[in-house]
């Protein structure tokens, strides 16, 4: 199973010794950790980070720009209107007037409407990292590893290099840290609960307590999203 910013083996072989990277044991445990550190770096900078070929969002249309969730963007690939909510989509012609793939910020012009009226933005964009694991469960080779580039981003109709869609660096080494911290952290063989006296630790009380790594949060300052709605 992906692990969430890079797959299982990858950061099995960042929390694990050597010797025990082989071992299953710990694979749900590792799993969990790696996705739920992933959705809590997207809960901090207000933003989704994996690619999606047609990410599909709404907003108000009292508005003359939008940033998409997702960035860097391939391209823009619709946007759209409606007054009601029982009413269908419309196309509107000459949308986005202006954009800035890398941002994933888009540029309308003018307002669009005034509220009801909702605006419907179709993309493809985000960061896009390896989702399958080189082997797999009985220990054979996974003929679907590695996985091709998405076309949208090989072709990079925006202009854009494709490497700026791949995971920075930053961001990985970020969630390896407090993927780390979390690990560190955990009780994983449950002898905590039946501590008693003044060494106790309620296991949910250590995990609640934790808080991103000063670094962590350093590096991932930089990714926050700071449109609000």
């Amino acid at each position: 199973m992906n692990a969430g910013f890079s797959n299982l083996t990858t950061l099995k072989a960042h929390l694990l010794a050597a010797n025990l990277q082989s071992s299953t044991d710990w694979d749900t445990i590792i799993t969990g950790i790696g996705l739920g550190v992933a959705s809590s770096f997207e809960r901090f900078c207000n933003r989704d980070f994996t690619w999606v070929t047609g990410a599909t969002e709404v907003t108000q249309g009292d508005r003359d720009h939008w940033y998409a969730r997702r960035a860097p963007v391939s391209s823009f690939t619709a946007v759209n209107l409606r007054y009601f909510r029982a009413d269908p989509w419309t196309s509107i012609s000459g949308q986005p007037m202006s954009a800035d793939e890398f941002k994933g910020l888009i540029h309308f012009g003018y307002t669009l409407g005034v509220r009801p009226i909702q605006v419907q933005v179709i993309y493809d964009g985000g960061y896009w990292w390896e989702q399958q694991e080189p082997t797999n469960p009985d220990g054979s080779a996974n003929p679907n590893y590695p996985t091709p580039l998405p076309a949208q981003i090989t072709a990079a109709p925006s202009g854009l290099n494709q490497n700026v869609f791949m995971l920075p660096n930053d961001l990985l080494f970020a969630w390896i840290t407090q993927c780390r911290k979390v690990w560190e952290a955990i009780d994983k063989l449950g002898t905590q609960i039946v501590r008693v006296g003044s060494n106790a630790h309620n296991p949910a009380d250590v995990l609640a307590g934790l808080d991103l790594v000063p670094e962590v949060k350093g590096i991932i300052q930089q990714y926050v999203r700071y449109q609000l709605t």
